[in-house]
């Protein structure tokens, strides 16, 4: 009988570590995220790592900052007749699962908003617009951050949280980039 009990506890215990261990603890971005708006105003020259391809339009190098479990993390430098222009990306997860990306999604969001992003006295990022969870009517979903600052180095600094269906599965990017403001860009009712 005690053999029976001492089993079956066994056999709970070992079923109880095997799902805690299926779903991965979240790890905070907020380390790498601040270490790659603090070089967003030198067109990330010291996170760059070398050139992995090149062609007339873009130059893609390593970067030498990553998200832990993070699929791939790049800078790309994209050239026009004005202007260079670099981007910051990293894919951090893809799932088949609508439930799965709606939770880490979240989980992201929550990090990117969390008060205590930067140490360095850099201001906290805010939401453009609301949350809204993402749905299996959209195949692209995104919510973009603006640092709540009036400093000229991050007036057009955008951190970007995209999650796009493609091939059947939801692929989630985090992007830093420089963007006008959307008021900045249209043409004013003035003539």
């Amino acid at each position: 009988m005690n053999k029976n009990i001492l089993c079956t506890l066994l056999l709970l215990f070992l079923s109880f570590a095997a799902s805690s261990q299926s779903k991965s603890p979240f790890i905070s971005i907020k380390p790498q995220l601040s270490e790659v708006i603090n070089d967003f105003p030198y067109n990330y020259k010291n996170i760059r790592g070398e050139a992995l391809s090149n062609d007339e339009a873009n130059t893609n190098y390593a970067s030498k900052v990553e998200i832990k479990d993070a699929i791939e993390t790049k800078i790309t430098s994209y050239t026009n007749q004005k202007y260079l222009s670099w981007v910051w990306e990293s894919v951090l997860f893809q799932t088949e699962e609508l439930k799965e990306l709606q939770r880490r999604y979240k989980a992201y969001y929550n990090d990117i908003t969390g008060k205590a992003l930067f140490k360095s006295g850099i201001p906290s990022l805010i939401p453009t617009v609301p949350y809204n969870a993402p749905t299996e009517q959209l195949r692209f979903w995104s919510n973009q951050f603006r640092m709540d600052t009036d400093a000229v180095m991050y007036r057009n600094l955008v951190v970007d949280l995209v999650a796009e269906y493609i091939n059947f599965q939801w692929t989630v990017y985090l992007r830093v980039y420089d963007k006008m403001k959307d008021e900045e860009i249209r043409p004013s009712e003035r003539h």
